[in-house]
């Protein structure tokens, strides 16, 4: 049974998110008031207990890599996607999640501030984020290599880890996709019929998310949705929630890749909404100490 706390925290996000994804205008409003308020740089207190470093892609963005300020060698490589809708900046809760990973893991986690739609298409994201996927799956290290997101981040965690496949390039040897958009198109029934008591999406926002970032693309192309691309992934931990309007898709997904070969760990969360594993309620933490399981194992 989700806790007492989860009830509350899915009121608030109610109160304050729905209505931002019910309709165009609320989705449009949304992304200028962000403009004006959103900042990418990680919060100040991470600065005494990690080293953060800030670097130029030569596409022109900003990347962050956050390591624990430790004589422990570094004993992972991660790569964290934040999420948005591909339209939103990153938050706290994803630098809360980051500086967790890096700490409990040991890992050095490679974050990109990737330009956001609708001044960048989302074919354009992905043709200025996949070199530094492949770079870092790519390199020499010996630490396993991991890549990880919630949301738009988590489709993009596929996309990516396709497209390398695609390109016959080296992989992540582990995936966590939180919560992804694997179908754009919003061809399930199961999805609208979850819309109503999903406490934070909604169609018409996702709708208008599409349109804005995908101009002239098939919605069900595999960039767009990947669950019409390759679904022989890396061994993925994935996380669905029980009232998200996003899991009926989630799970056929799922069961698609797990046809293919693919060694899929379904996280369904009773009563969860989207990106649950981010929030401040207790099954986030059991959500998190799973995480941080199944990556050490590939360690062993």
């Amino acid at each position: 049974m989700p806790s007492f706390k989860n009830y509350i925290v899915s009121w608030a996000v109610w109160w304050k998110c729905k209505g931002t994804w019910q309709s165009a205008e609320g989705l449009n409003k949304r992304i200028v008031a962000d403009r004006k308020t959103g900042t990418h740089q990680p919060p100040d207190h991470l600065h005494k207990k990690f080293i953060i470093e800030e670097t130029k892609r030569p596409e022109g963005y900003t990347v962050y890599t956050v390591a624990p300020k430790s004589e422990t060698p570094t004993q992972a490589r991660l790569m964290y996607l934040h999420g948005g809708g591909f339209v939103f900046e990153i938050t706290t809760q994803h630098w809360a999640i980051v500086a967790e990973l890096a700490d409990r893991l040991q890992a050095v986690v490679t974050v990109p501030i990737y330009p956001l739609g609708p001044e960048t298409p989302v074919l354009q994201m992905y043709d200025e984020v996949q070199p530094l996927y492949n770079e870092l799956a790519a390199d020499p290290d010996p630490t396993p290599f991991w890549v990880m997101g919630d949301s738009a981040g988590a489709t993009m965690t596929l996309v990516m880890t396709q497209q390398a496949r695609l390109a016959g390039v080296p992989t992540a040897s582990r995936l966590v996709p939180i919560t992804p958009c694997t179908d754009s198109s919003l061809v399930n029934p199961e999805l609208h019929a979850m819309a109503p008591y999903d406490p934070w999406l909604d169609v018409p926002g996702i709708q208008e998310v599409t349109r804005l970032i995908c101009p002239d693309v098939d919605n069900k192309n595999p960039r767009v949705s990947p669950i019409y691309g390759d679904l022989t992934f890396p061994p993925m931990l994935l996380f669905a929630g029980g009232v998200d309007l996003l899991t009926p898709d989630i799970k056929k997904m799922a069961e698609m890749a797990k046809e293919k070969g693919t060694q899929v760990e379904l996280v369904l969360g009773e009563g969860m909404m989207h990106v649950w594993p981010l929030l401040p309620i207790p099954e986030a933490t059991v959500a998190v100490n799973k995480i941080v399981e199944w990556l050490e194992e590939s360690k062993k």
